[in-house]
């Protein structure tokens, strides 16, 4: 008896010690939400071939065309100050048919920079689909929250080229997506409720800031400068409460 006793509790001590090694899972998505469903189809074609052969740099290049394009508008944030704006850029109201041809990457022709939706999801979808991205690995949105959310689910198979982290499991590398709740949304990781969001595409990394660009950031597209730590991650700032890093391993 006294050594039968003795396996069990090896037996329950082993169970306990596997369990307490075990990997932590990833992410649950919001369960009361309905399934999102596959990307659906659309008539949409980029305007031009993707400007390289690989669809990261071309994410990348895009993105400085277009910021290029609307007067190169640079807005500094800051962890002790407010937000400060370098350079004023084209407005959305001068440049609203270019807006348009945003909105139409996401199948809302009617709209342009004289619509009053946020338009910045939307020229997300058009950087990423001009770039050559399949519709498999990215499902362009006209609201941010809703493709990072079928990111999170596609990560879950292989061959995944987005794949979402916490802020403190990765630091942004060009390419990169950094996204944002908004208007007190409260989106995180454990909790895609499909809320306001924004996000930007990661253009350069210096010693202590991430530069990413990004549309309809004070009305054009914009190039963000946000601080990043010691160990390279992103500083909580209260402008910009970030929820994701999403890595692109894009080729």
């Amino acid at each position: 008896m006294l050594m039968a006793g003795m396996r069990r509790l090896t037996l329950l001590v082993l169970l306990l010690s596997a369990a307490a090694c075990a990997p932590t899972p990833p992410p649950k998505m919001v369960t009361s939400l309905a399934p999102l469903g596959p990307c659906p189809a659309s008539s949409w074609r980029p305007e031009a071939p993707p400007p390289t052969a690989s669809s990261k740099t071309s994410m990348v290049l895009l993105a400085v065309q277009e910021w290029a394009r609307y007067g190169r508008q640079t807005i500094t944030f800051s962890t002790t100050a407010p937000a400060r704006t370098e350079i004023l850029g084209v407005q959305e109201r001068d440049a609203p048919e270019r807006i348009r041809d945003y909105w139409k990457s996401v199948d809302r022709p009617e709209r342009s920079g004289l619509t009053d939706v946020p338009w910045s999801a939307a020229f997300i979808s058009w950087d990423i689909e001009s770039a050559g991205v399949s519709r498999d690995l990215f499902c362009p949105d006209a609201r941010h929250t809703i493709y990072v959310e079928r990111m999170v689910e596609r990560a879950r198979r292989p061959g995944a080229a987005f794949i979402p982290h916490r802020t403190n499991e990765r630091a942004p590398q060009v390419g990169d997506l950094l996204c944002a709740s908004r208007n007190g949304g409260g989106t995180t990781l454990e909790n895609l409720n499909r809320g306001p969001g924004h996000c930007d595409i990661v253009v350069e990394v210096r010693a202590g800031k991430v530069h990413a660009i990004g549309g309809n950031v004070q009305d054009s597209v914009s190039r963000s400068v946000f601080p990043l730590d010691a160990n390279g991650f992103l500083s909580p700032i209260s402008a910009r409460p970030f929820f994701t890093v999403i890595e692109n391993r894009l080729q």
